[in-house]
């Protein structure tokens, strides 16, 4: 199965994720935006996007990877990124289900105000980019019409990723009690996500 977790920026893609692969056995934890990133880095300026999605190579490539991965093993992938237009996520996800792989796919949704807050905490609210990211998340008032919305503004990471694995009936393993142990946890994800 690939859990594939959709949503703006700053909602908590990466530390859902995180948090699942941590607790499913034997789960992959899937990075798309590598591709966009090796994309960056090859294509001269001329060439470039401003969103790694738009690259037509970026949707083939992590069909295709995310395909083999899903056919080569029994493990759990989750995928915490971003699909925004009908088309792309009909040519990756509607692609894998083609292909009889199952895809669950939820859009984690929050107001701009929490995930101010959220971003605050990880430390990553006075940059340029995370700015510009929060006021296109203000302006954006429809989420996907392909997606299961999960509205986060009342979960903590740990409730969230409870509420995936049981709608994808997935076995988890119990949650990290201690809140010192658990905070520790995230902020370690916060800060391996900014190095990323």
């Amino acid at each position: 199965m690939i859990i594939w977790l959709n949503g703006p920026f700053g909602v908590g893609k990466m530390q859902v994720a995180t948090e699942l692969q941590r607790r499913i056995n034997g789960a992959i934890l899937y990075h798309p935006d590598d591709i966009g990133r090796l994309l960056t880095k090859q294509l001269p300026q001329t060439l470039q996007k401003a969103n790694f999605e738009d690259y037509p190579e970026w949707r083939q490539w992590n069909y295709q990877l995310l395909k083999k991965i899903a056919t080569s093993t029994q493990q759990t992938i989750i995928v915490p990124m971003t699909i925004s237009k009908q088309q792309y996520f009909d040519e990756i996800v509607g692609g894998l289900r083609n292909d009889g792989i199952t895809v669950r796919h939820f859009t984690l949704v929050a107001t701009p105000e929490v995930i101010a807050k959220r971003l605050r905490q990880r430390g990553n609210l006075n940059n340029v980019f995370t700015l510009s990211h929060l006021k296109q998340v203000a302006e954006q008032t429809e989420t996907p019409q392909f997606a299961e919305i999960l509205d986060t503004n009342e979960m903590t990471i740990v409730e969230i990723a409870n509420t995936l694995a049981k709608q994808c009936s997935v076995r988890i393993k119990p949650a990290i009690t201690n809140p010192v142990l658990q905070g520790l946890v995230q902020f370690g994800t916060g800060v391996r996500q900014r190095f990323h």
